[in-house]
């Protein structure tokens, strides 16, 4: 059975341009270390959200996303003090 495309959504409370700024930046040389976007991304987009911004991400599997989401986005979150 194929696979169905997953949209994996965060809300980042409580953050600023400069936030968003410095967590593209980090983001961007993360995936340049790791020779290109992660496997499995199909698309990326954020947008102001309340106080802050959202980050709204289309996968080719749940799991592919949720790794990214766990082992590099929630640590780069947390190194700028964002929830």
């Amino acid at each position: 059975m194929r696979s169905v495309a997953v949209l994996l959504q965060l809300l980042v409370t409580d953050a600023t341009r400069d936030h968003f700024d410095e967590l593209d930046a980090r983001v961007g040389q993360a995936m340049s270390k790791a020779g290109g976007p992660p496997p499995g991304l199909m698309s990326h987009v954020v947008y102001p959200e309340g106080d802050g911004f959202a980050v709204a991400e289309v996968w080719r599997t749940e799991s592919e996303g949720l790794s990214y989401v766990d082992d590099v986005l929630r640590l780069l979150l947390a190194e700028l003090h964002l929830t």
